[in-house]
């Protein structure tokens, strides 16, 4: 009689919210620990957990049913493993207009099976707990008591804001504690002082809004965010020296002489070119044989700078010359624009694309000035392997009788490395299945390569050429799963301290003896590339530095202030001018 009455009146309610209120707190918590946050604890960090459990709770306090409780529990089941799986991938999160792009996945779902473990069960068995305990129906929430709910999330966000700033003071340059640490719906601009963009991303969800509060603030977001992108951008005066520096409408661009070949392999990370077999043999004998035979500018170390657009933040790098934007994704959001390009400058150019309806790709190989696209017939993923790929590749050069740019893309390293794998390569036992498979796709992809080059070195046509070999993204990172990060640390390989990157391998009759590089960054690319084929005088030099100079260094102004004018150039279609 007495449970009857419990379950009938609000203290039943306030029972089913606290049970509510502390699972979701605790798959905050939990979210933390999987993908390893630590970095990024502050003393404000539980109010914000416990503050976007109590507001998310509330959600489901105006009925006695339990079908609304548990939808919002298996919801942030569904929603915290994606951000986990996509956090172990790219070491971002997703934002409200990734939701769009699931239809670039579409081929692709496979890929996302080496970075699930045990570790995202335990948020369906947090859900199981509820289904076992939360079995009575209990009155909902009346007004005033919803009001009392709200006033403690609240309090707590506020709370937690304000510990957040004191926290952080000492590094804001004397910022007070204003409205901007307050809205769950953005990032204080002080906040933004020596943090890097990952860091930046992440502090978006766990300092400001945590896992579990952003999907109450995403139409806010979308709002603000569109709103931002649709006005006009002012170009700062700082931003308006630093673009006159790199702007030339002086001097035309002089005609080119032979062939331009970029070679974009997928998730191609520069530890492969030293990586062995069990036998000791190169995982890449090809292009290990061709660095030490051939004069070649080799780059061990090229960090990635791609964001949300993978590997179509790559193709707009290099291409480019510019960053990704800050928000978005270039090739998606602004194809319209006109970007400065080197494919234009040649009388042929083509894109040899194993891989269609991917990454906004038939308008955007007009976008980077190419003219023709080579795709296979079918819309199944991997209708091309590499080997196909580089079949294209050879054909369409041949058959020109002009200087052209020719860029082909390889498919083979993409998740889950299973398309086309050399199973003739033998590794030791301690190696992971997912690394085991990397590595056995590298050396297929390797081995084509090589065919390429061999036809390169003899072939008529490709006398004063240039060709560029390099990886769109790096694939592994320390988030991944414990056993890949685990081996990675014994193995002293890059990515288990998360510090991988690409190699850049540039073969032209422009060099007569190998120089050896440690580091650079993918934005260096597009310059080097513009002086390897003649064209210093081309109106537009890029963010980067060409590789070719004795002492490259930057002298075009900080890192956030060339990524926030590569956006306003973008957002604001600059180049159609």
């Amino acid at each position: 009689m007495s449970i009857r009455i419990l379950h009938n009146t609000s203290w039943g309610a306030w029972l089913r919210f606290l049970l509510v209120v502390c699972l979701l707190a605790a798959k905050a918590f939990l979210f933390d620990r999987i993908v390893a946050l630590d970095i990024y604890v502050s003393p404000a960090l539980p109010f914000f957990k416990w503050a976007a459990a109590v507001l998310l709770a509330l959600t489901v306090m105006w009925t006695s049913k339990r079908w609304p409780v548990f939808a919002l529990l298996g919801l942030t089941d569904l929603w915290i493993i994606a951000q986990i799986i996509y956090y172990r991938v790219n070491h971002l999160f997703i934002t409200w207009h990734l939701l769009t792009l699931t239809g670039n996945m579409e081929g692709f779902w496979s890929s996302i099976i080496p970075y699930c473990d045990a570790s995202l069960l335990l948020f369906p068995l947090l859900t199981c707990v509820a289904t076992v305990c939360y079995w009575w129906e209990a009155a909902p929430f009346r007004w005033w008591e919803t009001l009392i709910a709200f006033l403690i999330g609240t309090t707590l966000s506020v709370t937690g804001s304000y510990l957040r700033w004191h926290y952080h003071k000492p590094c804001l340059n004397g910022a007070p504690f204003t409205w901007e640490w307050v809205n769950p719906c953005r990032i204080p601009q002080a906040f933004f002082v020596g943090v890097s963009e990952n860091e930046r991303k992440a502090a978006h969800y766990i300092h400001h809004r945590s896992i579990l509060a952003y999907p109450l603030f995403m139409v806010t977001d979308f709002i603000q965010s569109y709103a931002e992108r649709t006005k006009p951008a002012e170009l700062t005066d700082e931003e308006k020296a630093v673009l006159s520096t790199l702007i030339n409408t002086q001097t035309p661009p002089t005609p080119v002489k032979g062939h331009l070949v970029i070679l974009l392999l997928e998730s191609f990370e520069s530890w492969l070119l030293d990586a062995q077999d069990a036998f000791g043999n190169p995982i890449c004998p090809a292009l290990n044989a061709y660095i030490h035979s051939h004069p070649v500018l080799y780059v061990k170390d090229v960090r990635s700078q791609i964001q949300y657009g993978m590997s179509g933040d790559g193709q707009l790098i290099i291409n480019t010359g510019l960053y990704p934007t800050l928000e978005g994704i270039a090739c998606i959001d602004y194809d319209y624009c006109t970007y400065p390009n080197i494919a234009h400058l040649f009388p042929y150019s083509a894109i040899v694309n194993p891989c269609r309806n991917v990454w906004n790709q038939r308008t955007m190989t007009r976008a980077y000035g190419y003219q023709d696209l080579i795709e296979p017939n079918t819309d199944y993923r991997f209708a091309w392997s590499d080997s196909t790929m580089i079949d294209r590749l050879i054909e369409t050069i041949a058959a020109t009788s002009v200087p052209s740019c020719v860029m082909g893309i390889s498919i083979n390293g993409h998740l889950p490395f299973d398309s086309s794998p050399d199973r003739e390569v033998v590794l030791p036992d301690s190696v992971p299945s997912v690394l085991r498979s990397y590595m056995q796709t590298a050396h297929f992809t390797d081995r084509h390569i090589g065919r390429f080059l061999a036809w390169a070195d003899t072939a008529q046509t490709m006398r004063n050429s240039t060709i560029a070999i390099t990886g769109d993204h790096r694939i592994f990172t320390c988030h991944m799963s414990d056993e890949v990060r685990e081996y990675g640390l014994r193995a002293d390989l890059p990515f288990g301290t998360d510090e991988a990157g690409c190699p850049l391998i540039i073969v032209s009759s422009h060099l007569d003896s190998l120089r050896v590089m440690e580091q650079a960054e993918q934005i260096d690319i597009f310059p080097t590339l513009l002086d390897f084929i003649g064209q210093k005088s081309y109106f537009w030099k890029g963010f980067g530095r060409d590789l070719r100079e004795e002492n490259p260094s930057y002298s075009i102004g900080t890192y956030p202030l060339r990524r926030s004018l590569s956006d306003k150039l973008i957002r604001t279609n600059y180049f159609k001018q």
